[in-house]
């Protein structure tokens, strides 16, 4: 490694999110090597990668440069001849393919023959666990899923999943790369089926799908909604940080409160019901994460929704 924060990556597969993770490492500077068995998907994303590029920098985002390299422009993506010209050096491999579960796993038993022992794989894969996608290898300990939305160099979250053998110095190396390229790593605590971001959007999803086809809302004031209204206000603050926010000084009461309405509202579904030890449970979790805290987040939220309606033009 060039560099304890500055790996060689390598990148598989010309999808979206390969594209999207090219343009984020190498617009930071890092050694890049991208390969994907089509040679079009090929050689179409390359001319993307540095359209994106150009917009991410150009887009009023920091840039983001390793320390030990911050003078170095950020570098062009190598396209690799093969599988194993793109991986055999690398540190840091991001299988980014669309296959499904099976063409993963013999993907990634592929990857473990040819590259390096002290590498470390991440799947940027919806919904897959470790355990699954490690199924086939003999070094499951140096897999683990690091899953960014699209476009993945403009939205910093990234939900990372270890599983039960994934050696906790590579969740640590990766956690480190991830803050460098200005990403915030959200670490699940252990596995759940469709991983934390797939579960909240299809939560979400159901909901839409059924307000367009009941005939309550079209497709458009659906997304209107949305985009202009919740995504906005949860930018600027999560689900549960608003909820501590508007119980103000009355926090237990008003917690309490809040998250019955909640449940008042999800008509339909009899599963949904907190019973009352884990609704006290959570109350104590939500202040315990923000308590005293108020008046810095308030003011914090509201300058990034200031922020937002300037930029998005709300």
């Amino acid at each position: 490694m060039s560099g304890q924060n500055q790996p060689k990556v390598a990148i598989l597969g010309m999808s979206e999110a390969g594209r999207g993770w090219a343009s984020l490492v190498s617009g930071a500077g890092w050694q890049v090597t991208i390969y994907d068995p089509d040679a079009a998907q090929l050689h179409d994303g390359g001319d993307e990668i540095a359209t994106r590029k150009r917009h991410s920098h150009g887009s009023g985002l920091p840039a983001v440069m390793d320390d030990d390299n911050h003078n170095q422009p950020p570098g062009e993506p190598r396209m690799g001849r093969s599988l194993l010209d793109a991986v055999t050096n690398a540190d840091w491999i991001i299988d980014a393919t669309t296959s499904d579960l099976l063409h993963r796993q013999r993907l990634l038993e592929q990857v473990e023959s040819v590259s390096r022992m002290a590498v470390i794989v991440t799947c940027s894969a919806a919904g897959l666990s470790p355990t699954d996608l490690c199924a086939r290898l003999r070094r499951p300990a140096r897999l683990l899923v690091a899953y960014a939305l699209d476009p993945v160099e403009q939205i910093p979250a990234v939900e990372v999943v270890p599983g039960p053998l994934t050696d906790p110095a590579c969740l640590e190396t990766v956690r480190n790369w991830l803050r460098r390229l200005g990403r915030i790593p959200v670490v699940l605590r252990k596995e759940i089926p469709g991983n934390a971001t797939g579960r909240i959007g299809v939560a979400v999803w159901r909901e839409c799908i059924r307000l367009v086809l009941d005939g309550v809302l079209e497709v458009r004031d659906v997304d209107a909604l949305i985009s202009s209204g919740l995504a906005a206000r949860w930018a600027a603050a999560g689900p549960f940080q608003t909820a501590y926010l508007e119980a103000g000084d009355r926090a237990p009461a008003q917690l309490s409160a809040v998250l019955r309405s909640v449940e008042s509202r999800w008509e339909g579904d009899d599963n949904f019901h907190i019973p009352p030890a884990e609704h006290a449970h959570l109350i104590r979790l939500i202040q315990r994460a923000y308590d005293g805290e108020g008046d810095v987040l308030r003011g914090a939220r509201d300058e990034r929704l200031a922020e937002l309606r300037r930029i998005v033009g709300y």
